[in-house]
């Protein structure tokens, strides 16, 4: 399964930028798809490929809508 998770711009190189992960891990990835990123921005990345900028409240609210998800999988996971 493919996941697209908000990651926060943090540096810019060229056509392409870090980003920080959710988990706070930093991946150098494409930004030819998209012009005009800045630092703070929050992207959507697919295979190391930006494909869509969002705002902070849309980031914040898809990764809180994991966060759920996973709590509920490991509730799940510890019933008998």
């Amino acid at each position: 399964m493919c996941q697209i998770l908000p990651s926060r711009v943090v540096a810019l190189q060229a056509d392409e930028v870090v980003v920080e992960l959710n988990d706070g891990q930093r991946v150098l990835v494409s930004a030819a798809l998209k012009s005009g990123l800045a630092i703070g921005d929050y992207v959507l990345v697919d295979r190391g490929l930006v494909v869509e900028t969002i705002d902070a409240d849309e980031a914040e609210a898809i990764l809180s809508m994991y966060r759920e998800i996973g709590e509920l999988l490991e509730a799940e996971d510890a019933v008998p």
